[in-house]
């Protein structure tokens, strides 16, 4: 109501003023023939004249379209003030994105990466449907203006954490995003909003880790109480765009029906960069049973992929590697047509370099020679997905204008292809769509382990047969893994997941079955290596080693069975939510 006040009051006096002068013109001169257009207006507008009729009327709305001009102008000169008032006493339900960072102190090695332009985005994306409420240290007038402008409640606040909270309206509000550049400043944000003296018992908090090396070693429960941990959502930039990437742009959507290898050319290996190679090991679980190929291309290439396999050491078991040492700005076609003539054929690119111009040369350099070589033989086009960095419009334009033949794409934290609608923020953390299956499939995995010690009281619980608010970070994202890699397994049967409503529900055959069997055991498997596990002939949950780490044919026909019933129960799974698998 307040945004709508804001936007839309003065240019409707204005508008109203207009109209009534005009009628006020006419009706002067109906009174009074001999006067011109131009004397009737002059007279309408002789504000000190004793007047009735659409005169009167008009008078009192452009006396009040002047004070209202007055009103806006002190808002823009002086806002953040009246951002306040109605942030601390009058907004509810809203979103909070708390941004900016703390003054180095003397161990400070270097300045942390500034999350405000990220901040600013996604204010922005999300303002149409949500009422936002940006904290912040400073922003400059012209930034605040446009924030304004669209309904963005921008408080500027660099005091401590308790009082931010209450400057933001916490106490009355649904989400708060800490986006600060420090990932101790967010922790701390976070555990004063969870603090009983908020009020708030319904405040759903996301944290943002930074960097990637610090969120691959976070545990929650080490810093925020067990009960306060089912509102707590812990997300890290560049792994939460690598996930939507290659669920909105998957690697293998051009040959998933196929034997042949997926293929990924990266541009970059900073931080998205290695978030995209983690989840291509993770989820590049395909039909063929083939590892996929990664072909990295970056300066110092070498020296980053010592730090990522540093992390993951079993990362090179489940992904084929070529590293190319070369500045992304110093690419010709020469290299380009080098790669595309690779014996296994590229079926994708992310363009994740930090420079959105490189991107740019770089990706419609590569359209380009793939236009140019199907001229000359048959070959399938792979899409060229380009990171648009916070703030960015270079890539975007290109999009929208460039010409490229629906094989280039561009995405962000706030959105894909130019759709903020389907932000990353509103997808993954927002509507904890990925939680909702997630925790469905927890739920029936331990439910299946108490049936279990019923019938066989012998039968020893497992460690994670909890509730998923007491399940350890890494346990939650394994959950999510399993949900996110079930659209890989429908492309791979010629399926996808429809309306229980509108479509007709497809029944797999037994050898559709296995094939999904064997992607969902490599899955697991994976998952199990990249997170420390390793092989042993028994079980030890503390010394993280396991005896089905092996090939699925090596399994005992009752632990193949487990890989079966682990599709079964989430095709079950997503039937209760109105999703069943339909027949392309």
């Amino acid at each position: 109501m307040f945004i709508f006040i804001e936007r839309w009051s003065l240019p409707t006096l204005i508008c109203t003023s207009i109209i009534l002068f005009f009628l006020a013109i006419g009706e002067k001169m109906s009174a009074d023939g001999a006067l011109t257009v131009f004397k009737a207006g002059v007279q309408a507008l002789t504000l000190d004249s004793p007047e009735d009729g659409f005169t009167l009327y008009m008078n009192f709305a452009i006396n009040v379209s002047l004070a209202w001009a007055v009103v806006k102008v002190y808002m823009v000169s002086v806002g953040l003030e009246w951002d306040n008032i109605i942030a601390r006493r009058m907004t509810r339900g809203h979103i909070i994105i708390a941004a900016g960072s703390r003054e180095l102190d003397a161990y400070s090695e270097q300045a942390p990466k500034s999350k405000l332009s990220l901040a600013v985005d996604l204010a922005s994306s999300l303002a149409p449907k949500e009422k936002i409420v940006l904290a912040v240290p400073e922003i400059d007038e012209i930034q605040r203006t446009n924030l304004w402008n669209i309904g963005v409640k921008v408080i500027a606040h660099d005091g401590n954490f308790r009082d931010l909270l209450k400057a933001v309206g916490a106490s009355r509000a649904k989400t708060l995003i800490a986006l600060r550049d420090n990932f101790d400043d967010n922790v701390a944000l976070c555990r004063a909003a969870f603090s009983p003296s908020l009020k708030n018992p319904s405040l759903q908090c996301k944290c943002m880790i930074e960097p990637l090396t610090e969120k691959r070693v976070f545990r929650p429960e080490d810093y925020f109480e067990a009960d306060t941990l089912a509102r707590l959502r812990i997300f890290n930039e560049a792994e939460l765009i690598a996930r939507r990437i290659f669920s909105e742009f998957p690697p293998d959507s051009n040959v998933a029906l196929t034997e042949q290898r997926v293929h990924v050319l990266l541009f970059g290996l900073g931080s998205v960069g290695q978030a995209i190679v983690q989840q291509v090991a993770r989820m590049g679980h395909y039909r063929s049973g083939l590892k996929p190929k990664i072909t990295i291309v970056d300066h110092d290439v070498h020296s980053k992929w010592l730090s990522l396999a540093s992390s993951y050491p079993a990362i090179s078991d489940w992904v084929i590697v070529e590293k190319i040492e070369l500045e992304i700005e110093r690419i010709n076609v020469n290299m380009l047509d080098a790669w595309l003539e690779d014996d296994d054929p590229i079926t994708i690119v992310y363009a994740c370099g930090k420079n959105e111009i490189s991107n740019l040369r770089v990706a419609r350099l590569l359209l380009e020679r793939q236009i140019e070589n199907l001229k000359q033989k048959d070959a399938i086009i792979a899409d060229v997905v380009a990171l648009d960095p916070p703030g960015g419009v270079i890539l975007a334009d290109y999009y929208s204008h460039g010409d490229h033949g629906g094989h280039f794409h561009v995405f962000s934290l706030v959105g894909a292809d130019g759709a903020s609608e389907g932000s990353t923020i509103t997808g993954s953390l927002l509507t904890d769509t990925d939680d909702t299956i997630a925790r469905s499939i927890h739920d029936a995995y331990r439910a299946n382990d108490l049936a279990l010690k019923e019938r066989k009281p012998d039968h020893k619980i497992h460690p994670n047969s909890r509730p998923w608010e007491d399940l350890q970070e890494d346990i939650r994202d394994a959950n999510r893994m399993v949900a996110g890699h079930f659209d890989v397994k429908m492309r791979a049967i010629d399926c996808f997941l429809g309306s229980i409503d509108e479509d007709t529900e497809a029944n797999l055959s037994v050898d559709e079955l296995e094939v999904l069997s064997i992607m969902e055991h490599n899955r697991w498997w994976a998952d199990r290596a990249l997170n420390g596990w390793r092989f042993g002939p028994i079980r030890n949950d503390i010394q993280k080693v396991h005896p089905n780490m092996v090939p699925y044919d090596e399994l005992s026909e009752a632990d193949k069975q487990k890989d079966r019933d682990s599709v079964l129960e989430m095709i079950k799974i997503l039937r209760s939510e109105g999703a069943i698998i339909v027949r392309n």
